[in-house]
C-alpha cells in the first residue's frame, strides 16, 4: 500500500501518501483515502512545507477525527505559519479549518490519543520541546512545557503512552551507561515525574550493536507497558518492560538482500520461538477487497459493516 507516518488507534490505521491521509482497517481489509483540502500555505513560496496527521477518538460521542497540522518555514528554518484542519470521520464528512492563534510549531513525533485528547511533541520558535494537547471534542489546543532536561535536537527518545499518560522515554545514553530516563506527564498543567532505568548487567550486551550510524527507533508501547524499539541493521526488536526494568530481544531474519530494510505488513506474523518473519497463509476467500473509488460510498459502506468500530 505504500505510505509512511503510520498512526494506529483502536484497530484502525492512518498513514500518509503524497500529503493525503489514508485509513486502513486490518480486520475488514478496507482502505479509504480522504479528500484533499485547500490550504493557502501550500501556495506560499517558502521552501519548507510540513504536513502531519493525527488520529483522535472522542469516547463520549464515539466520534473519530483526523487532525492535520500544516506548517511552512523559511530557508533559515524560521517557522512562519501554522494551520490546523479537522475531518470528522462520518458519511458526508469534510475538512474544516479550526482556529489557532498560537505560534507556529513543527511536530517531531507521532501523536498519542488518550481519553479524548491528542498529545504530540513539537518545536516552536523557542527551539525547545513543548507538548501540544488537542481536545478531540472541543477542538481546543493547549500547550505544556516539556521537561528542560530532555535533550534539545536529540533523536534518541520517544513519545509514548505509559500507564494511560503521555511520557517521554529518553534512551540517548543507554549504550554508553545503560541508563535511560522516563518522564511521565502526571498533571495536564505541566507536572512531570522522572524515573531512571538502569539496564541489568546481564542485558547490557543487547544494546551493543547501537552506535551513531545504527540508531534505535521507538515504535510505541505494548499493552503491558513494554516500549517497542527497532534496529534495522542488524534487524531486531527490543521490548523494554518499564515496570519490571527488563529487556527481551526478538531477531528478525531477513528474506531480502542485507542492504534493504524491509517493511512488515499486517499480513506477516512473527514467530517468537524462532523470531522469523514469514508471510501468513491466506485463503482465496480472504483476499483484500478492492478500493471503492467513490469516497462517500466507501465511508458509508465501512460504517454499515462496522469497519469504523473500535
Amino acid at each position: 500500500m505504500g505510505g509512511y507516518r503510520m498512526v494506529s488507534l483502536r484497530g484502525l490505521i492512518v498513514f500518509t501518501i503524497c500529503r493525503k491521509a489514508c485509513i486502513y482497517n486490518p480486520a475488514t481489509r478496507q482502505s479509504l483515502t480522504l479528500p484533499t483540502f485547500k490550504s493557502n500555505l501550500f501556495a506560499q513560496q517558502e521552501p519548507y512545507k510540513h504536513v502531519h496527521y493525527f488520529f483522535g477518538h472522542d469516547p463520549v460521542l464515539d466520534q473519530y477525527k483526523i487532525v492535520c497540522s500544516v506548517m511552512i518555514a523559511s530557508s533559515f528554518s524560521e517557522m512562519l505559519f501554522s494551520e490546523f484542519w479537522v475531518f470528522v470521520l462520518e458519511p458526508g464528512g469534510f475538512w474544516k479549518r479550526t482556529e489557532y492563534d498560537a505560534q507556529a510549531h513543527l511536530p517531531t513525533r507521532q501523536g498519542l490519543c488518550i481519553n479524548g485528547v491528542i498529545y504530540y511533541l513539537a518545536f516552536n520558535h523557542t527551539r525547545r520541546y513543548h507538548v501540544y494537547c488537542f481536545d478531540v471534542r472541543s477542538e481546543d489546543i493547549r500547550v505544556i512545557q516539556a521537561p528542560h532536561a530532555v535533550p534539545q535536537f536529540c533523536t534518541s527518545f520517544g513519545f509514548i503512552e505509559h500507564g494511560g499518560k503521555p511520557a517521554i522515554f529518553d534512551y540517548s545514553r543507554i549504550t554508553e551507561t545503560g541508563v535511560s530516563e522516563l518522564w511521565v506527564l502526571e498533571v495536564d498543567g505541566g507536572i512531570w515525574s522522572r524515573k531512571s532505568l538502569v539496564l541489568k548487567l546481564c542485558q547490557k550486551h543487547l544494546v551493543d550493536d547501537i552506535d551513531h550510524n545504527k540508531k534505535l527507533i521507538v515504535h510505541g508501547t505494548g499493552e503491558n507497558n513494554e516500549v517497542i524499539l527497532a534496529l534495522t541493521c542488524p534487524c531486531y526488536l527490543l521490548y523494554y518492560d518499564l515496570m519490571k526494568n527488563d529487556v527481551r530481544k526478538v531477531n528478525i531474519n531477513r528474506v531480502t538482500t542485507p542492504h534493504v530494510c524491509i517493511k512488515i505488513p499486517a499480513s506477516f506474523r512473527v514467530r517468537r520461538e524462532s523470531a522469523v518473519v514469514e508471510p501468513a497463509k491466506t485463503s482465496a476467500a480472504s483476499k483484500p477487497q478492492s478500493i471503492v473509488d467513490s469516497y462517500t460510498a466507501s465511508l458509508e459502506d465501512m460504517t454499515a459493516q462496522g469497519a469504523l468500530d473500535g
